[in-house]
């Protein structure tokens, strides 16, 4: 399946990342590409800068004998980490993105298995990178020497980095997957996988100028959401950690967020305890079917109505999008009641990782959107999505037997269950998670996860699973009580009548603390029951 029913926006042809740098610089030139802050204090980089320092950066690699080498990055998001990706690609080396939230023996583990020489890390992961026993370690927040010495060399005639000839097929990206339930392998990704996707994104997402950078950039979809943003000229303001979100909403002042699901929901609940705080929950009520009334021919008084809210999310927020989980429905059209489009996409990091997105304007909250542009989607008899296109990767490190099962015909298998309908794609749940009932009936646990969520919006989390033919309901909820125990027991038996028997929930049990989770805070599924 293809996307024909929607046209796709303009953009430029990128099929590298040496391209991708050279396009920012010539296009947007003086305009601001990066703005964080440092000691309470703004700093800025203009795209000009940017390519600056990455020759610079790139030049000293090189100078260094840093070719065809395996270089980690380790630390918060930050302006050093971005060069020092597209320095390491563009200088014909691989980048190893690690985690932040790993610990020090899975640090050392990736290492090893990914043959890493060099390792760049930051002032608060030192202790990390010494314990890796990698053979060079560069400190991030002394680039400012680096720098130097790289623009030395440019001055003095060296020109190799800018000289280099990029091959576009070949791996300049090494990413280990978080998988909830299996051992994690090494993604390889070439230029033409990294590229080709970033503009993927931006044919089917019209950004706005401006966004904040939260999303882990070792993951890909932090670092696509990044390199498509430079594309179009965002001035991105980089958020370092989550503990300083909503404070640097509020001073960035950003028209665009990419972020997770989860990250969504809490706004959109924290709008709505504020709106119950000042009293006027009920008016609130009333004027969102006015609103969305007049929306319908062709009134659109959502910004001005709504202004106290979206001013509570810095003022100009427009866009959200959200990926690497399932949205809750209720918050996609709460906040898109509000005038803030939520648009969902669906991805994985073997396919750059983006693999269909919602458009602004035609979308279906229930769906992750159509196939992006040099995307080609089917469902397998088995019900498995299957993904063809420039965007899928060029194997597991190491690991021929993993690559070959993960194929199909030149189909990449997908391991999450869908369903094509009317151009838009539905993810149904990883076939892995699949509850196979002794009278082979199959049963998606995320899709009763989903039920539960959306009728019971108070549960903080949730997981179905089989304890042989019985179903199970295992719920964490804060500071719950008895009857709110069993209020919520209630529901979810309400819940199965409205359920085929064989997908009837059994029992309810309830937990003291969250589930475990992996470093992008999807729940593990380990064996219960």
């Amino acid at each position: 399946m293809k996307n024909k029913l929607y046209p796709y926006y303009d953009a430029p042809e990128i099929s590298d990342l040496k391209e991708l740098v050279t396009y920012c610089d010539e296009k947007h030139g003086e305009k601001i590409a990066f703005h964080w802050l440092e000691n309470k204090r703004e700093k800025t980089k203009t795209y000009n800068d940017v390519k600056e320092d990455i020759n610079a950066l790139g030049e000293y690699f090189l100078n260094e004998g840093y070719v065809g080498k395996h270089i980690a990055v380790i630390g918060e998001n930050s302006y050093n980490w971005i060069i020092t990706y597209f320095a390491t690609v563009n200088s014909g080396n691989v980048i190893v993105p690690i985690d932040k939230e790993c610990t020090k023996e899975d640090v050392k583990y990736f290492i090893e298995k990914s043959d890493t020489e060099i390792f760049v890390h930051s002032d608060d992961y030192t202790e990390e990178a010494q314990f890796s026993n990698c053979s060079t370690l560069i400190n991030m927040n002394n680039f400012d020497k680096l720098l130097e010495k790289g623009r030395n060399l440019l001055a003095s005639g060296k020109n190799e980095f800018q000289n280099m000839k990029i091959d576009r097929n070949k791996m300049c990206t090494l990413v280990f997957t978080s998988g909830t339930t299996a051992e994690p392998k090494g993604v390889m990704l070439s230029h033409r996988n990294i590229g080709t996707n970033s503009i993927s994104v931006i044919k089917s997402v019209k950004l706005p100028d401006s966004a904040l950078l939260m999303l882990p950039l070792n993951h890909t979809y932090g670092f696509i959401a990044t390199s498509s943003a430079m594309i179009v000229g965002c001035k991105i303001f980089i958020n370092s950690s989550l503990r300083r979100l909503a404070d640097d909403i509020k001073y960035a002042k950003p028209k665009y967020i990419p972020t997770v699901p989860l990250v969504g929901e809490v706004f959109y609940k924290n709008i709505w305890s504020a709106i119950r705080a000042s009293g006027k929950e009920n008016l609130i009520k009333k004027m969102i079917p006015i609103s969305n009334g007049l929306r319908k021919i062709g009134i659109d008084i959502r910004r001005k109505i709504f202004k106290q809210i979206i001013d509570g999310l810095g003022g100009e927020l427009e866009l959200i999008v959200t990926g690497g989980a399932p949205n809750h429905e209720e918050s996609v059209e709460g906040l898109t009641n509000f005038g803030i489009q939520v648009v969902t996409c669906y991805g994985i990091s073997e396919c750059s990782p983006s693999v269909s997105s919602m458009r602004n304007d035609h979308y279906d909250p229930a769906s992750v959107g159509n196939a992006l542009y040099n995307v080609e989607l089917k469902i397998s008899e088995d019900n498995e999505i299957l993904v063809k296109g420039t965007g899928v990767f060029l194997g597991y490190y190491k690991n021929e037997e993993a690559t070959k099962a993960a194929m199909e015909d030149g189909w990449f298998k997908t391991g999450d269950m869908g369903e094509l309908k009317d151009d838009f794609l539905y993810v149904k749940g990883r076939i892995k998670n699949l509850i196979v009932l002794s009278n082979g009936k199959n049963v998606s646990p995320e899709e009763l996860e989903k039920e539960i969520t959306q009728n019971i919006p108070d549960i903080n989390e949730v997981v179905v699973y089989a304890n042989g033919d019985e179903i199970i309901a295992e719920i964490y909820i804060e500071d719950a009580n008895n009857e709110i125990q069993d209020d919520i027991k209630n529901k979810v038996f309400l819940i199965n009548k409205s359920l085929p028997t064989y997908k009837h929930i059994a029992n309810v049990v309830f937990r003291e603390s969250e589930f475990e989770k992996t470093t992008t805070k999807k729940i593990k599924r380990i064996k219960r029951g």
